[in-house]
């Protein structure tokens, strides 16, 4: 389909980059004004990169506003692959990203596992920001319409506070649309954490006993998930398998220094940056053969690699810190923006629309640095505190049954 606005798309790729940069010094500014920020990289840069990936789906979903809303069009996937990758592509490497940082999880065993602090440590770090979501949703469209709370509310703060599916709320049919439709990926978040974690670390454990090096097992889960998705067999289970696994064999290469220092190195980064340039411009999404330049710059990135410094830039290191409010909480603001100041944007030139992206940018870093700083780091040293009080003692876990049972 043809592009029905040329400076509109111009000036979209002339201010998102400059959206990222924006973004990054409000990340700088808040971190010299003391913005908690981790001790050190977790993973090689995956801190860094975290904030990118949430900035660039805002910029998707600002592009597809901009359409329904100046252009009439329905709410559908971004007219060029390029813009489609920003939220596809973006998601795709987020769900690599909680491969990595799991898989280190799922390589003790799963008897070796206290899964109860893994789910209360997860409940926690992810429930409360999406029920404030909720909340803030709910408000919005009381004020919009004027509904009020009815007898279904209970039942769709369920159905979205569990990111099972985002209902109607108050009979709003638009409710979706107000976070952007974002809370499938967290269901599949869920579906890792529920079955593919403790099915890995099972696995893991059985390919010990069986003498088998680790990384057999996330090959597995990646043909497992490839060949589900050719076959479109349980699609909404399994067809994501093979972006987690990607993060889990990289944890693997990362564990082998001298794969790791290649990855780390620049002719690494180059062939990356080369690579990832038709997986954008060519292919929708991630599970396409866009998949492999996808997985190899994700490696990259968990080995170190700099890319030139942008991803351990300071301020970076706090846009990925509040990277999982963003990704929450920007369809609201966007929603706010294009539905309540529609006039506000209809009488602006459709060529200067894109000037909002760099603003909207800060705005949402200055919001989600508020609501981490307030609900989720909170939230998460709660769970953590009940997780560690919950697990035995090594001494009780040791003792014998009968000194146990005079406890």
């Amino acid at each position: 389909m043809s592009l029905p606005a040329d400076p509109f798309t111009f000036n979209f790729f002339l201010f998102y980059p400059l959206s990222l940069l924006a973004a990054v010094l409000t990340g700088g500014a808040l971190r010299r004004f003391g913005f908690p920020v981790p001790k050190g990289p977790r993973f090689g840069n995956i801190d860094g990169l975290r904030g990118f990936l949430a900035l660039s789906v805002l910029s998707h979903h600002f592009w597809i506003w901009t359409h329904v809303v100046v252009f009439g069009q329905p709410w559908s996937a971004a007219d060029l692959a390029i813009v489609n990758q920003l939220g596809a592509g973006a998601v795709a490497l987020f769900f690599m990203i909680t491969g990595l940082v799991f898989y280190p999880t799922a390589l003790k065993g799963i008897g070796n596992v206290f899964w109860p602090k893994v789910y209360i440590g997860r409940f926690f770090r992810i429930v409360p920001l999406v029920a404030v979501s909720f909340l803030i949703i709910s408000l919005v469209i009381m004020l919009r319409t004027g509904a009020r709370l009815d007898a279904g509310y209970p039942r769709a703060a369920l159905e979205w506070i569990s990111a099972h599916r985002e209902v109607p709320i108050m009979g709003y049919a638009d409710s979706g649309l107000v976070n952007a439709l974002v809370l499938w990926s967290l269901w599949q978040e869920w579906l890792f954490y529920l079955i593919l974690l403790p099915g890995t670390a099972l696995a893991l454990q059985l390919a010990k006993a069986m003498k088998l090096p680790s990384w057999t097992v996330p090959v597995g889960v990646l043909l497992v998930g490839i060949v589900a998705h050719f076959l479109h067999f349980a699609p909404g289970l399994l067809s994501f398998w093979p972006l987690f696994a990607a993060g889990m064999l990289a944890y693997e290469l990362c564990g082998r220094d001298a794969v790791r220092r290649w990855l780390a190195s620049r002719i690494a980064a180059i062939v990356a940056t080369l690579a990832m340039i038709p997986a954008l411009t060519l292919f929708d999404h991630g599970l396409t053969p866009a998949f492999f330049p996808f997985a190899f710059f994700f490696c990259c990135v968990a080995a170190g690699n700099r890319f030139g410094g942008i991803f351990s830039l300071p301020g970076a290191a706090v846009v990925g810190e509040v990277s999982f409010g963003i990704y929450l909480l920007h369809g609201i603001l966007l929603n706010i923006l294009f539905v309540d100041a529609t006039p506000i944007v209809q009488a602006m030139p459709v060529a200067a629309l894109p000037l909002l992206i760099p603003v909207l940018a800060v705005l949402i870093v200055l919001i989600t640095a508020a609501t981490y700083l307030l609900i989720e780091r909170p939230a998460w040293r709660f769970g953590k505190r009940v997780g560690e009080r919950l697990r035995p003692s090594p001494a009780r876990m040791t003792a014998p049954a009968g000194a146990q049972s005079r406890g």
